[in-house]
């Protein structure tokens, strides 16, 4: 039988077949596509024009479609819904993507490696128009014969290794790319505002990929790289980055956040791109790029409460007071219990966060006072206690 994880993992596979396209290693990595159709109209993201690009060949063309206006005409409601449409905006292809990230002071160097796939268009005179989507106003009008012609996908890698500067940005060329840029940028990180979160000489560092690749008139999708990917590795652990807004400000819920993920650090962040991290035996020295941001998120199970009932069928059928207490009472004494192991663990956090976690603590009693109140009601008033057992029996 297939596991939910295994579906999961599949959806997530042939969406991002269909949004982005294949990546390296797939098995669709050599694929063809229809030779009528510009790969950037086939794939809705994950790839980058070059930046010398004039206007028309970066454009989105769907990105100015006024949907709301058209289901609105179509629906007889003419220009009544008008005032409340936001003005189109044409859209524009990315020329770069990034990551940013922390370095310890001893880094020296880091090797990066890019993916990407090349589209070049392949028209056989010889040949019948195999492949025709229905889609023909993609190209020029003297390609609209009956020639044979698709676009052929070549799957691209190169290495780069990067010499991190004390400061500044350094430009490095992407082997075999027709232009491909690799900009490496660093500079020093003053950890003073992060309240020891951030261990001295740690530098902050960008790289950019960047497409410079000589924009031609014709086929411009043929100086596009697609599926392009940024993977960065280090000798030495990626340091965590500290979220700004957590130790500052007075927005509580900046501050429980903060709290409930000190041990889930995040290692990168993206432009233009989701970034993604691998962790082995708690260091990270694996970051890359992800077009499609993804998360685990764990399964949540109800953890043992022993001597507590929990069974609707046996809360039903309590026959008086002291059955209630027997029932109910181990609940708010594991609670409370519960309650005194986060308080005694609290002495390796920071000021900021042993006040949040110990207002936290407040409140959690407060509520464990009000959980042992409830059921000393169902233990002395019969009519509140019938209606317990009513609502459990119903459920």
């Amino acid at each position: 039988m297939t596991e939910p994880v295994d579906v999961r993992s599949r959806l997530r596979e042939a969406l991002a077949l269909d949004l982005i396209g294949p990546d390296a290693g797939h098995a669709l990595a050599d694929e063809r596509l229809p030779g009528r159709v510009r790969p950037s109209s086939w794939y809705l993201t994950g790839f980058l024009a070059p930046r010398g690009s004039k206007a028309e060949q970066r454009a989105d063309d769907d990105s100015d479609d006024d949907f709301e206006a058209e289901v609105a005409d179509e629906a007889g409601l003419g220009d009544d819904s008008a005032e409340d449409r936001q003005a189109a905006r044409k859209g524009f292809f990315p020329s770069s993507i990034g990551l940013s990230f922390l370095v310890a002071e001893d880094a020296g160097e880091l090797d990066v490696t890019i993916r990407w796939g090349d589209y070049r268009h392949v028209k056989d005179d010889a040949g019948d128009d195999e492949e025709d989507p229905g889609n023909g106003g993609d190209a020029p009008a003297a390609e609209r014969s009956g020639a044979a012609q698709w676009w052929q996908r070549t799957p691209r890698q190169a290495a780069v290794r990067v010499t991190l500067p004390a400061e500044g940005r350094k430009p490095y060329s992407v082997p075999d790319s027709g232009g491909l840029i690799l900009h490496a940028a660093a500079r020093p990180v003053n950890g003073a505002g992060f309240g020891g979160r951030i261990p001295p000489g740690v530098r902050s560092v960008s790289l950019f990929l960047v497409n410079e690749r000589p924009a031609g008139d014709d086929r411009a999708d043929e100086a596009f790289a697609f599926q392009a990917e940024l993977e960065v590795r280090g000798a030495l652990p990626f340091v965590p980055r500290p979220d700004p807004r957590g130790g500052s400000g007075d927005d509580r819920d900046q501050h429980v956040a903060d709290l409930h993920y000190a041990g889930t650090p995040e290692y990168a962040a993206g432009h233009g791109v989701a970034a993604n991290w691998e962790l082995v035996d708690g260091a990270c020295r694996l970051l890359r790029t992800a077009w499609i941001p993804a998360a685990e998120v764990k399964k949540i199970e109800t953890a043992p409460a022993p001597g507590v009932e929990t069974g609707m069928a046996a809360l039903g059928g309590l026959a008086d007071g002291r059955a209630v207490e027997r029932a109910l009472t181990p609940l708010v004494t594991g609670y409370r219990a519960w309650i005194d192991e986060q308080e005694a663990a609290l002495t390796g956090l920071d000021d900021q966060r042993r006040d949040t976690a110990e207002e936290l603590l407040f409140h959690a009693r407060a509520a464990a006072g009000r959980i042992e109140r409830g059921i000393g009601a169902l233990a002395a008033d019969a009519d509140a206690l019938d209606a317990f057992r009513v609502a459990n029996r119903a459920v």
